[in-house]
């Protein structure tokens, strides 16, 4: 299915809702009100570390307008783990605990008449504390005698792989390099903060609206935590202002869930931007140990990556981000002796879970940046000696793993080209030799990413089609969508395959009612899988119309082809029925044309991107600004450039604030400092450089029309590039993200202005 018959991939195409967005009419779930609807707040713990001892809320419960007021004595007993994907995995939280784990964590809740009543009531809570020690750092947390945050301990499960032999490796070695990394915790940053209203109706019945990539894993966590049947709850995402991972886990809710229990009518919670930056999930900060062997021809003969994660207080999604990161970390370099070895330790701090790139921007950071220092001290072009190490296409990793049409070394080639990379280099050589205010670097880094969750879990995903009474169709898909694109990307395949427009198929999406079942917006599935469940519906319903136009039109099933919104006859284009037409033959015949299926991967093919970076570094006040940038990746088929292009500026976006600014800071305390959006220092527009963007023209066999993933993959060489650039601009290997201007004054020879 290589050629696009109807006109509809391949060609730029805004997201489903665009005109809804961009004019205010788009229904988010801050926007949504029902009556008798209550005001949900929650209390959060201000310290890192403490048991509650007493919970005076009598006062709170007396004030006019107070609905309920819920802690630890009326939540249920069941713990959890708050990601859908892992709910069996650890389970250590509870919707309230009698022990609270990190500034920002949970210890009451409130529902009142209005917001101005809910915050006075929450004032008005007198908790008693008994402060504990704690540790912001997880190698003090996993250090022998620490003080158990947990029953089961601080460190959580080691995740330990392998393939070939380690000290054989280093053995035949020229050189060995041995380097420390250490990288941030990251807040996501998406526009809207998190929320949820909960609806308990007198039927028993649990509604949560939401915006969230995995209604399904929610329902089944919110079944766990309630005791209630899953047909007893209804999880429902209307639409989302941002994800990035950062919507997976359960955040809100929970208690609001319980809130609404108690008392009987619909509860909203909306974060403040501050309780955000707190209180919900972060990209997990790591520090990391990599002690790579070369030969001087450039060979990497063996890598031992050793990495401690800060889980945080809780165990979310940190185990699957352990274990995804093992898997990329032999899904590039064809490396025959290698070791990965993860470390995730609880934390006093907010929960790290899923953030985009799942693990791979922090160590693709690292291994980019220790090869960057190993070229340099070979003499090589780092581009020659990482493409010398990538694996070819179609080859197996060193577990033996099939890596699909994976086209890393093109990526690096064509990347060189439209960088102009050779100049660059001689750019930068100039600007060493003859120094002025301004240094110039320039870097690259290359990457991978996968497709889908196929090898760790089943990956499937149901789409179903029911063609209306004018021919029209509607779309019923689980497929979350996060603003990039994936149910506009499930229209088009569809409408390709049957010929009927895309404003003539309508997206219900979302709903664990109403939907088939997904697995979530998450592991860079939505073109691979739920493009892949939304081919699988639209052939079967192709059989279905056929079927139908072929007793319409007295012909054979061979004869007829779909297209411009009608059936026709191949031989004869002039005689043909429309889409209405055979509706109402069905209809008459007493049949629905109505179908749905499940599809389930069998491959995990993977993406690779190469990104460019120049940068200017200011001598005088350590400033660093980003010139230009080139990015190519490896996407199998581009079916919508438009999307394609969007998603990779995007991911550079935040790969440039990972690598220069961005990084939630804690005091001695564990307080996060600045907790406004501001704060967190996110690159803006003014702060972007030019940027080029291109996609090799390969094909994945195994994906939709050729195609696999980029939404990750956009983001997880990003830093890397910059890093690289901004090092070999200074001339020092930097080895802490993010890069500030402060550490970048101690390593430069001061500006000095001439003629003073």
């Amino acid at each position: 299915m290589d050629a696009f018959e109807n006109g509809v991939l391949g060609k730029d195409t805004p997201v489903l809702d665009a005109n809804l967005k961009v004019t205010g009419q788009l229904k988010y779930v801050d926007d949504l009100k029902l009556p008798g609807m209550l005001c949900g707040k929650i209390l959060f713990s201000p310290y890192a570390h403490a048991k509650i001892l007493s919970v005076d809320a009598s006062e709170a419960e007396r004030l006019e307008g107070v609905r309920a007021v819920v802690w630890y004595k009326d939540a249920p007993a069941t713990r959890y783990n708050g990601n859908g994907e892992d709910s069996d995995i650890l389970p250590s939280e509870l919707v309230f605990d009698r022990e609270v784990r990190y500034v920002g964590d949970k210890v009451a809740a409130v529902a009142a008449e209005t917001p101005e009543i809910a915050e006075k009531a929450l004032r008005l809570i007198r908790v008693t504390y008994e402060e504990l020690p704690f540790y912001l750092d997880p190698r003090e947390a996993a250090a022998p005698g620490a003080l158990a945050l947990h029953e089961t301990g601080n460190i959580m499960e080691e995740v330990k792989l392998s393939a070939g032999d380690l000290e054989k490796g280093f053995a035949e070695a020229d050189e060995i390099f041995e380097s420390e990394y250490e990288v941030p915790a990251i807040y996501h940053a998406p526009m809207e903060p998190h929320v949820s209203l909960s609806v308990y109706g007198a039927d028993g019945k649990l509604t949560i609206y939401t915006p969230s990539q995995d209604v399904f894993g929610k329902r089944k966590n919110l079944a766990k935590i309630f005791s209630l049947p899953m047909n007893r709850i209804r999880v429902v995402s209307p639409a989302m202002g941002g994800g990035f991972g950062g919507k997976i886990d359960l955040v809100t809710e929970p208690v609001g869930a319980l809130l609404a229990m108690k008392t009987g009518r619909p509860v909203k919670i909306t974060y403040r931007r501050s309780e955000d930056i707190q209180s919900t999930t972060t990209r997990h900060a790591e520090h990391i140990m990599i002690r790579t062997g070369v030969k001087k021809s450039g060979e990497i003969t063996a890598c031992d990556y050793t990495v401690y994660l800060s889980a945080g207080a809780q165990s979310g999604a940190t185990m699957s981000v352990a274990w995804a990161a093992g898997g990329k970390f032999f899904k590039l370099f064809k490396t025959p002796n290698l070791r990965y070895h993860a470390i995730p330790v609880y934390t006093n701090r907010a929960v790290a879970g899923a953030m985009r790139g799942f693990g791979s921007p922090q160590l693709f950071y690292a291994l980019n940046s220790q090869f960057n220092t190993i070229a340099q001290k070979l003499g090589m072009d780092l581009c020659a000696f990482e493409t010398l190490n990538f694996f070819d296409p179609n080859d197996c990793d060193r577990r033996g793993e099939p890596l699909g049409n994976l086209q890393a070394k093109r990526c690096v080639a064509r990347g060189m080209e439209l960088f102009d990379w050779q100049s660059a280099l001689r750019e930068q050589e100039a600007s060493r030799r003859n120094p002025g205010r301004y240094l110039v670097g320039v870097g690259m880094a290359a990457a991978p990413h996968g497709s889908s969750l196929f090898g760790v879990m089943p990956d499937t995903c149901g789409v179903m089609l029911k063609m209306n009474e004018d021919g029209s169709l509607t779309m019923f898909t689980g497929v979350s969508d996060m603003g990039n694109g994936s149910n506009t990307m499930q229209t088009m395949l569809i409408s390709e395959i049957l010929g009927i427009p895309m404003d003539r198929i309508a997206c219900v999406k979302t709903d664990t009612e109403t939907t088939l079942f997904d697995v979530g917006a998450y592991a860079s599935r939505g073109t691979y899988v739920g493009g892949g469940a939304a081919v699988k519906a639209a052939k079967s319903m192709r059989t279905r119309i056929l079927r139908e136009a072929a007793e319409l039109m007295g012909l054979e099933r061979r004869q007829l082809c779909l297209r411009d919104n009608c059936v026709a006859d191949r031989h004869n284009p002039e005689r043909f029925v429309t889409m209405a037409q055979i509706a109402e033959h069905a209809h008459q015949k007493e049949r629905d044309i109505c179908v749905s299926g499940v599809f389930g991967t069998k491959a995990a093919p993977i993406s690779a991107g190469a990104h460019f970076a120049q940068v200017l570094v200011d001598r005088e006040t350590g400033e660093v600004t980003v010139t230009r940038y080139a990015a190519v990746h490896d996407v199998g088929k581009p079916l919508n450039p438009l999307a394609l292009e969007g998603q990779v500026h995007g991911g550079i976006q935040m790969g440039l604030g990972y690598a220069l600014s961005e990084g939630i800071r804690l005091d001695e305390k564990g307080r996060v400092q600045g907790t406004r959006l501001r704060d967190c220092h996110l690159f803006t527009a003014p702060q972007m450089p030019r940027i080029q963007v291109e996609f090799l023209d390969s094909n994945e066999k195994t994906g939709p029309y050729g195609a696999k993933s980029v939404g990750e993959c956009a983001t997880v060489p990003s830093a890397a590039a910059v890093a690289n650039a901004v090092s070999n601009a200074v001339g020092y290997a930097f080895r802490t993200l993010p890069i500030r201007k402060e550490e970048i004054l101690c390593h430069v020879k001061p500006f000095e202005t001439p003629g003073l």
